[in-house]
Formats: structure tokens, C-alpha cells, sequence
């Protein structure tokens, strides 16, 4: 029984090592994130390009460590056969020793608020560049539809003439 009982101590705290790490690598990206918005107007195409490529790392790495939490979650019903699946972190933390449990209640806890956290800063960013990439758009727009008319002159009583159409200058 004793076996049984460090092998259930054992996966617990290898579940906590897993989402500590989760928890450092969702902090990095929370910071990447913030990087991004408080930058937006500011951060050349470059650093928009090396922020984005951190991400991508970050989200990989999570990736990895949310694969070895499943497979080692997968164990779970093999460690204690009494209770039935799902294993979700919550039915877990109910089955942890009081401390690993706080322990696990802290890092479920601490996940979700980052995640939150995340999902808003995210969210604020897909916003801000869909707003940015309109801008460009009708720049180019414009820059396009003008450049097949005649350079825009003024004549001798002020009013704007380009493409053989007048325009009043108190009219625009």
C-alpha cells in the first residue's frame, strides 16, 4: 500500500511541476502581450516581428508542457481506481493531501487569473491591429485610386483642379 501511496505523492507533485511551469511560461506571455499593446504605434515592424516569434515559442512550450500534464493525468485512473473519471484538477485537488492540495489550488487558481488575464490582453491586441490594418488599407487605397489621376494643382482663382474637374477650395 505504501507503494501505492508514494506513486499517488509522486504524480501529484509531478503535476505541480507541470503547472508551475505552465504558470512561468503563461507569465511570459502575458508579458509579451503587454509588450505588444503598450507598443502599438510605437514598436517598429521588426520588434512586432521578434515579439510574435516569442509568442509562437511560448505557445509551443506550453503546448509540450499541457501534453505531458495529459499523459501524466492519464495515470490517474490506475492510482486510484475508487474514484471515477474524469480526473479534472479540481475532482485531484479533492483527492491531494491537504498541502499538495493548496499547493495545486494555487497554481489552478494562479492559472486561471493569467489565463484571463491573457484571453482580455489578446483580445485588446486582435482589436488594436485590425484597427491598425484597416488604417493601412485605405491608405493604400488611396494611395492606389490616386495614382492614376493627375497630380492635383491649384489655378489662379484657388480652386483645386485635377482630372479636368473643379473643385472650390472653401468646398473641401
Amino acid at each position: 500500500m505504501t507503494t501505492k501511496v508514494s506513486s499517488q505523492k509522486n504524480v501529484l507533485v509531478s503535476l505541480q511541476d507541470i503547472l508551475e511551469t505552465e504558470i512561468e511560461l503563461h507569465q511570459a506571455l502575458r508579458e509579451q502581450l503587454q509588450e505588444e499593446a503598450s507598443g502599438f504605434g510605437v514598436l517598429s515592424g521588426n520588434e512586432l516581428l521578434r515579439i510574435q516569434r516569442t509568442k509562437d515559442k511560448i505557445v509551443e512550450q506550453v503546448i509540450r508542457q499541457e501534453a505531458k500534464r495529459i499523459s501524466l493525468v492519464d495515470q490517474f485512473p490506475r492510482l486510484w481506481p475508487q474514484q471515477p473519471s474524469p480526473f479534472t484538477l479540481s475532482v485531484i485537488i479533492q483527492l491531494a493531501p491537504t498541502e499538495q492540495a493548496k499547493a495545486l489550488r494555487y497554481c489552478f487558481d494562479e492559472l486561471q487569473n493569467i489565463l484571463s488575464e491573457i484571453r482580455s490582453l489578446a483580445e485588446h491586441n486582435s482589436l488594436e491591429s485590425s484597427a491598425r490594418l484597416k488604417s493601412v488599407e485605405a491608405s493604400m487605397r488611396f494611395l492606389t485610386e490616386g495614382s492614376g489621376r493627375q497630380q492635383a494643382t491649384y489655378s489662379g482663382s484657388g480652386e483645386l483642379q485635377h482630372s479636368g474637374s473643379k473643385v472650390s477650395r472653401t468646398s473641401v
